[in-house]
């Protein structure tokens, strides 16, 4: 009887350490509209004129207009990898978007997929333009890819219409740019990285950066490779070349959630429960050694999943310290970037700012 007493005293310990249910907010991760984030219109303002872009750490957004977007619940899910707009993300300090296009008549309409996002090429061009007049200190880089099949009414040749575009937008398009571009020269304007071969002649080839990109996960469970790949690429990029544009994805979707990816949530919101690997370690292991152990009783812990952004945030701001790095880490473009990843992405410019006690 006495083993059996025990036998059911273990199981309802490892069910009270399985569950882990408590709240987890971590402000690198925003899922809500309403979560805080501080005015960084303008945090370019500190850095020299001559530091080339290609130095720069830059906060950026993955499937950037993916924002108030609806469709129905499990595909909201599977599309919505942003919360704040075009305007709020450029106000908090975000400075490279990216682009999805799928050309519709004379114009390009954004799309994640087949998913058309209730909104135009144009829009976030607006946004770009009238924050760029506003702040004139900043810089705003685009990714643009094609994505999708055209429509069946798109009868002109899309650098016809990208360029009809260019010529709307021309007083804040820097036309021609070069790799060695310093931040000087781009104050103002917005630079194009082309992800479109016959777009080049328009900007910056993007399959010339060196770029982390792993975004497949077949299930919750390469989170945690996933991570060792962001890991890898934020300390290639800080030992790198000045020359070189380092790029680092932290999303990925397919077989899991953007949300999942970016939190190691449960569910999609800011404060959402943590989710629990299901696996137990008792003092040190070697399973997933990065994820948090969480709910212990004793040396007996829940290892939990933990999201993209929490786990770079934390890397960025390691090499934030003391230890001098070669370079930046380089653009890191994020779903759900909360007020804390964006901010470490920002202070990772700190050998570039001007000699003014910064």
């Amino acid at each position: 009887m006495r083993f059996f007493h025990s036998l059911a005293g273990f199981a309802c310990l490892l069910c009270c350490l399985s569950g882990n249910t408590f709240a987890h907010e971590d402000d690198a991760y925003a899922h809500d509209r309403k979560d805080p984030f501080t005015d960084k219109s303008r945090w370019m303002q500190a850095i020299r004129d001559d530091v080339r872009l290609s130095e720069l750490a830059l906060p950026g957004t993955h499937d950037s207009a993916t924002f108030d977007v609806s469709v129905f619940p499990v595909v909201d899910d599977i599309v919505t990898t942003q919360v704040l707009n075009f305007d709020e993300q450029l106000k908090y300090g975000i400075r490279v978007f990216d682009l999805r296009i799928r050309r519709t008549g004379d114009a390009f309409a954004l799309h994640h997929g087949p998913v058309y996002l209730d909104k135009m090429f144009g829009s976030a061009l607006q946004s770009i333009r009238n924050f760029l007049q506003a702040n004139p200190s900043e810089t705003v880089l685009f990714r643009i890819k094609e994505e999708h099949t055209p429509d069946s009414n798109a009868n002109r040749l899309l650098p016809e219409v990208f360029d009809q575009y260019m010529q709307q937008f021309s007083e804040v398009y820097l036309r021609e740019p070069r790799k060695s571009l310093t931040l000087g020269e781009a104050r103002g304007k917005f630079v194009v990285l082309s992800n479109i071969s016959n777009l080049n002649p328009y900007g910056l080839s993007y399959s010339s950066f060196d770029i982390q990109d792993d975004s497949t996960l077949t299930s919750n469970w390469d989170l945690h490779e996933k991570y060792l790949k962001v890991r890898r690429q934020l300390h290639r990029a800080s030992a790198g070349s000045a020359e070189t544009f380092y790029i680092n994805y932290l999303s990925g979707s397919v077989g899991s959630f953007p949300y999942f990816v970016a939190s190691g949530h449960s569910s999609p919101g800011t404060a959402a429960p943590r989710l629990s690997t299901g696996l137990l370690a008792l003092g040190e292991s070697d399973w997933f050694p990065h994820f948090p152990r969480t709910t212990c009783v004793g040396k007996l812990c829940t290892i939990s999943f933990e999201g993209m952004n929490t786990l770079a945030r934390d890397d960025i701001e390691d090499l934030n310290g003391p230890q001098p790095t070669v370079r930046t880490v380089g653009i890191i473009m994020a779903d759900f970037p909360g007020e804390s990843l964006i901010a470490n992405i920002i202070a990772n410019n700190h050998h570039t700012l001007h000699d003014l006690g910064l």
